[in-house]
Formats: structure tokens, C-alpha cells, sequence
């Protein structure tokens, strides 16, 4: 291979990472027609036997194609970043769904819109029909950043310092399609809060960004390591407070720090979580701090500025769900309440006409599944609410006149849900609505231990799982007691576990428990803590007594009509695990562009690092191609001797010529340390990068390889970022 034959090449990679550099002004669009290309080209692939179900899994998520519990149809998963939803786009997905999907969009907990039972053959037009329209499915699955959410009223509440759903928008553009998010250990989720009420929740977050002032300066504070799941963890404090311009590179930081510790061996303990959990808060934050103080050094991708004010300390907390909310403009707010975030293509459509109409700004959607009609003038509010419930729509009056129930999919539509919690919170809604005692009750559904309907932060939680009465399987429900999810909220206490068929009975009895026997006000958390484990399981003794009864129809989920099979063996999907050449391609990559910036910041000390950890993860992608023996954690020097045996003869000699390319203009930069040598140096690295795509495409031809030449090694090519 030809330095001139990969000039073409190196021109596209340079001009593809300007963005990445933060070189070009331009902001990365959320919606590419590419990546319907990059899609379609892996779908042939599938069908042409070229790749496995195993490696099309991992490459389909990444563009926001899931597997459903229905066999040959998937759930498609749009992206939403902040919750902001022009009506444009919201009309595009209407008419996406209605050509391909199902008959619901569904709002998620995470302010994504679902399209369910979308046949394979019809995911690519459905991804490119909403990508020419600027709509993003890209990185709403897999193990990549998940789609940034934002507070219920981002937008228009008057307490707000700044407009939350904003700032995850702009977050968004920052790191799409980074090649530092496209393979990390597992996902990685986001939120904002405008203010210090923190109604994003962010103690639940992978990242949990709070707006604050400082000295009459506007920034953030930062949490992180928090998740729920099945080991829920409260998230820390790694930053007191941090200016805007610099939130970039809070988040380069933590996905460093996730790529370096977090445990690829074993997916269950992978999120970020397990590194606060493991190092302990203090130690957290100092691994954060050390890689917070390099890349903010370093050039990001463009940052609009944001618009910030002091936001009224005086006026009310927000209370989810909310009605008619008055901003902070002189406009209005009004959400709107569907059950469990359910919408038809038509319904979403005549809400989009109704708004527009009436001069509204745009649509967002919530945390707790519902749709905000943003920026009405105050005198066209009444007429709006009117017309949204002749459309069969709920907007609160007051405080408990709407259910504040929120519900994953559960069976109706999940792989690895255990219970139909979906049909479980519509049962329920009439017994939430009109609660005296505590008017905003929140009662959160999760249909397995993932906790995608936020089971843990609701005053009364319901986790799926499966469990045996007199030896035979019946679904469940772990209740767990008192969570909050706001910044000085608890994780919710475990309470009982109950048959799903009575789970409704149970949160009956425990409702009228705290109402009866609440003292002082208190809280659903402290009642439930005064009465600890004992108290709460002699209250529902009647439930108790229906269990050893064991009725038939215990048997039986809500919803269905067959007994109960627990899920065997199924895995999330949102786990699988990725390609081993894809990772170390993207790693790669990750290291020129690194190269780059530390170039540009004359940062000429980091330069060899950058070079050598890019060369390296390219040298690794090509003892993958022809199963060199090797370990993890080997030398540069071991993968240098390996792949010099392994393509020591043959067409692939060229590899030889790019090794001795990279290692002299490495030597030349340590000899002389000046940007001339440097980019000499990138050049280099850039030229082995591309030479080694190119020989990963040629065919494998080494039957003459003798793998006893290299002596003694492992067989192992994963988990190879190095701690």
C-alpha cells in the first residue's frame, strides 16, 4: 500500500474529525442519511450470512433497532434529546409509525418516543424517512450515551436557571457518533436540572448535571455514579461547580474513567456505578478530577452558549405530573396526561394541530410519560385544556386528579420482561387518582429487576419477578417504600413481595395504612420506616393468607390468559456485548483524533501517549483478524513480535513497512519534540490506522502459520483498555 493510495483517505479522516477536534465550527447533526447507509450495508451482511445474529445484535443497536418479545419485529427507539420536540418532528414519527408500526408510540421514561412491530425489511426506510427530516435514532440503544433527559418542566419553570432540555440538546451534538462512545463497557446515561430542585433526578444518573450560581456565576454542579437496576446506587458529588463551556468535557472525563475501570469481563457489573461503588466516593472523585483536569485542556466540539437568569426561589416545586404551569416568560405550560405515555399516530397528531394552532412553541415529552404543550399565551390556555379533553386527554385541575403512574412495557412488548407491569399500571390508575392523604402520590412499575420504569423513586414501587407458590412459578411484584427521586431523595426501603394478582389489593392497603396512621405529616419514606419490615408485612396479612390459599388465579399475569413461565435465560439486549475488532477500530480512532487535539493545544508531552495507545489498539485489530495468541494486557513490544510473525511473508508484508513508518516517526518526535515532528508522528499513526482497515478486508490466507513461533500465550483479544 501506497502513501498516494491512501491520500483520499487520510483527507476524509482529517475532514471527518474536524468536529471531534473541535477545529470546525460546525455542530455534528443528530440525523446523518449516512448512518441509514451504515445500517443498511450491516443488514445485507445479516442476510447474506455474512455476519451472525451474535454481531448484528451489537451493530443494530447502535442505531436504536431493539428486539421485542414478538419474534421478526422490532421496536425502534427515536431519540429525543431534552424532551424537545418540534412539531415537525413529532408529525414525522406519527407518520413513521403509522406506515410501519404498531398501533402506539410510546413516551419513555428516558423522553425517547417507541415505535413497536416494525418488520426487519421495514427498519431502514422507517430510519431514512425520519432522518431526512433531522430525526436521530442513533445511539438510543447499546452501550453508548443514551438520549439526554431533562426535568418534567424544563422550558417554562419559574424556578429554573436555565432551560434544561437545552442543555441536553447541546450535549447530544457534542457526542454524537464519538468513537470514545460507540463500544464503551456499558451504557451510559445522562440527565439536567435546572435548578437546585433537581427534578432530573440526577442521583440516579451516570452523569447528573445540576444548574446553579456561584459567586453570581452560572454553572453546574456535577453528580456522578448513581443507577438504579439491580444494585441501585445513589450517584456523588465530583464537582462543586463547573462553568458551562467545560460540560463537554465533564463528560469526556467520566466516559474516560468508564472506559478505563469499568469491568468488561462481567456486563452486569459494568455501568459506572460499580466504580463508585468500588473506589468509594472520595477516590471517585479523584479519579474524575485527574481526567476532568486533562480534557478540559483539550479542544471539544463547538458549545453554543446558553441563556441563563435567576430563577424564583419563590415559586412552588414542581409537582409531576402538573396542568397549566406558569412560566417564566408571562407564557403558559400545559401538560398533557395520557395513560402510561400511549399514544395513536392520529391522537399525537391532533395534539400537534391543536398547539400549533394556538400559537404554541413546541412539544416536550417527560420523564413521567407525558407530552408539554410549551409556550402558549395565557389566554389561549383555557381553550387548549378544553380541547385536550374532548380529545380523551388528562390535564390536572389540582394536585391528584390525574394518576401518577408510570409503567415500562413489561411483557407487552419486552424480551426479558418477567410481568405485564403495563396492564398492571392501567388497573391501577383509578386507584392513584384523587388520593387525599398525598395528592401526587407516585407509583412507579418496573416489569423485571432493570428498573425502566424507575420502581425505585416512586412513593410506592413494583418490580416484576418470578416466584413459586406450593412449587409452581407465579409472577410477582417486589414493592419497595418511600423513594424520591429528587437530589435529596432515598432509594426506595424493599418492602414485601406479593403474587402480581394481589398487587393491586396490597398498594390498596398500604395507601390506606399511611393514611390512617401517618403522624405529624410525615412522609410515605418515614411512614414506612417507623413501621419497618414487620409492621409493613403485618398490614397486608390478608394478602399473606390469599397466598397460602393459592388460588388458580395466582397464576395467572394481568392481561393474560396462560399461566405464568418465568423468562429463561434471556439477556438484555441493551447488555449485548460488541465486536472485538469494532472496539479496537474505534479506540483507534479515539487516539488520532486525541492526537489531534493535544497537536492543536501544543500539549507536544501527551503527543507520544495519544500516538502510541492508537498504534497499539490498530496492531491489536490485526492478531484479532488471524487469531494471533496474545494476552490483554500485553506490551507494545508483544504485539509488535506477534504481528511481525504473524505477517512476516505474504501480500500482507506492507504491515512490516507501516510498523517501521510509526516507530521512526515516533523516535524523530522524541529526538526533536517540536509540532513539525509531531505531525510527522500523526501522519504515521493515521497511515498504519487506514493501512490496517485495509488489510482487515483482504481474505485470511496464513495456512502456513505456525503459532508455536510466538511461544506461550493466551487466547484472549478482549477487554483490551488497559486500567
Amino acid at each position: 500500500m501506497t502513501d498516494s493510495s491512501l491520500d483520499k483517505t487520510q483527507t476524509a479522516r482529517k475532514e471527518g474529525i474536524g468536529a471531534y477536534t473541535g477545529v470546525s465550527d460546525d455542530v455534528e447533526p443528530l440525523a446523518r442519511l449516512s448512518d441509514i447507509e451504515e445500517y443498511r450495508a450491516g443488514f445485507a451482511k445479516l442476510k447474506s450470512g455474512e455476519w451472525d445474529a451474535g454481531k448484528w445484535q451489537g451493530y443494530r443497536l447502535r442505531f436504536g433497532v431493539y428486539g421485542q418479545l414478538q419474534p421478526n419485529v422490532h421496536m425502534i427507539r427515536v431519540k429525543v434529546p431534552g424532551g424537545i420536540l418540534s412539531f415537525g418532528d413529532a408529525r414525522r414519527v406519527s407518520e413513521a409509525n403509522r406506515r410501519w408500526g404498531g398501533e402506539h408510540i410510546h413516551v419513555s421514561t428516558r423522553q425517547d418516543l417507541q415505535l413497536y412491530y416494525v418488520k426487519p425489511d421495514d427498519v431502514p426506510p422507517t430510519l431514512e424517512y425520519m432522518a431526512e427530516a433531522g430525526i436521530t435514532t442513533r445511539e438510543a440503544c447499546g452501550n453508548t450515551i443514551r438520549n439526554l433527559t431533562a426535568c418534567h418542566h424544563s422550558g417554562i419553570c419559574p424556578r429554573e436557571h436555565v432551560d434544561a432540555g437545552a442543555v441536553a440538546e447541546r450535549l447530544a451534538h457534542s457526542w454524537m457518533r464519538h468513537p470514545l462512545a460507540q463500544h464503551m463497557p456499558r451504557k451510559f446515561k445522562a440527565t439536567v436540572s435546572g435548578c437546585e430542585s433537581d427534578c432530573g433526578s440526577s442521583y440516579i444518573h451516570d452523569l447528573g448535571l445540576v444548574a446553579t450560581h456561584l459567586d453570581g456565576k452560572p454553572g453546574f454542579k456535577i453528580f456522578a455514579g448513581g443507577g438504579t437496576g439491580g444494585l441501585p446506587v445513589s450517584a456523588s458529588l465530583v464537582s462543586d461547580f463547573v462553568e458551562e463551556g467545560d460540560l463537554p468535557a465533564v463528560v469526556e472525563a467520566l466516559l474516560r474513567v468508564h472506559q478505563k475501570y469499568s469491568n468488561r469481563r462481567d456486563r452486569n457489573k459494568a455501568r459506572l456505578k460499580f466504580i463508585n461503588k468500588r473506589f468509594g466516593p472520595e477516590k471517585f472523585r479523584a479519579l474524575f478530577e485527574e481526567a476532568f483536569e486533562q480534557t478540559r485542556t483539550m479542544p471539544q466540539r463547538p458549545w453554543q452558549p446558553l441563556t441563563w437568569r435567576k430563577g424564583d426561589t419563590n415559586a412552588p416545586t414542581p409537582v409531576s405530573p402538573g396542568g397549566i404551569v406558569a412560566a417564566h416568560d408571562d407564557s403558559v405550560g400545559v401538560v398533557v396526561h395520557q395513560r402510561l405515555g400511549l399514544f395513536t399516530a392520529d391522537e399525537l397528531d391532533a395534539l400537534v394541530d391543536l398547539a400549533e394552532n394556538a400559537g404554541a412553541r413546541e412539544l416536550r415529552t417527560t420523564r413521567d410519560q407525558n407530552l408539554v404543550i410549551v409556550g402558549l399565551a395565557k389566554d389561549k390556555a383555557p381553550a387548549v385544556v378544553a380541547s385536550v379533553r374532548e380529545m380523551g386527554f388528562d390535564v390536572e385541575n389540582g394536585p391528584g386528579d390525574v394518576a401518577a403512574v408510570v409503567s415500562c412495557p413489561g411483557t407487552s412488548t419486552c424480551a426479558i420482561g418477567i410481568t405485564n407491569s403495563q396492564q398492571f399500571g392501567d388497573t391501577i390508575q383509578d386507584v392513584v387518582r384523587n388520593y387525599a392523604p398525598k395528592p401526587n402520590v407516585t407509583v412507579k412499575i418496573s416489569g423485571c429487576q432493570n428498573g425502566c420504569g424507575l420502581h425505585h423513586v416512586a412513593d410506592f414501587g413494583f418490580r416484576g419477578m418470578g416466584k413459586k407458590i406450593k412449587g409452581r412459578n407465579a409472577p410477582h411484584y417486589q414493592i419497595y417504600i418511600g423513594g424520591d427521586e429528587r437530589i435529596n431523595g432515598h432509594l426506595g426501603l424493599s418492602g414485601p413481595v406479593v403474587p402480581a394478582r394481589l398487587a393491586e389489593e396490597t398498594l390498596k392497603i398500604f395507601m390506606k395504612g399511611y393514611a390512617d396512621d401517618r403522624q405529624n405529616g410525615e412522609s410515605v419514606r418515614d411512614w414506612g420506616l417507623r413501621l419497618g419490615k414487620d409492621g409493613l408485612r403485618n398490614l397486608i396479612e390478608p394478602i399473606s393468607e390469599q397466598v397460602r390459599e393459592a388460588d388458580e388465579g395466582l397464576f395467572f399475569d394481568y392481561g393474560d390468559d396462560w399461566e405464568f413461565t418465568p423468562p429463561a435465560g434471556r439477556v438484555a439486549e441493551c447488555a449485548a456485548g460488541v465486536d472485538d475488532d469494532d472496539l479496537q477500530k474505534d479506540m483507534a480512532d479515539d487516539a488520532l483524533i486525541n492526537t489531534d487535539r493535544v497537536l492543536s493545544a501544543a500539549a507536544f508531552d501527551l503527543v507520544a501517549e495519544n500516538a502510541s495507545a492508537g498504534f497499539r489498539y490498530a496492531g491489536q485489530r490485526l492478531r484479532i483478524r488471524v487469531g494471533l495468541p496474545g494476552e490483554d494486557a500485553d506490551s507494545e513490544e508483544q504485539v509488535i513480535s506477534s504481528v511481525r510473525t504473524g505477517y512476516s511473508a505474504g501480500k500482507d508484508v506492507d504491515v512490516l513497512a507501516g510498523i517501521d513508518r510509526f516507530l521512526k516517526a515516533r523516535a524523530d518526535f522524541a529526538a526533536k519534540g517540536d509540532d513539525v515532528h509531531g505531525s510527522h508522528l500523526r501522519e504515521a499513526l493515521a497511515y498504519w490506522i487506514d493501512l490496517v482497515e485495509e488489510v482487515i478486508a483482504r481474505p485470511v490466507s496464513f495456512g502456513g502459520f505456525d503459532s508455536a513461533a510466538l511461544g506461550d500465550g493466551g487466547s484472549s483479544v478482549a477487554d483490551l483498555i488497559k486500567g
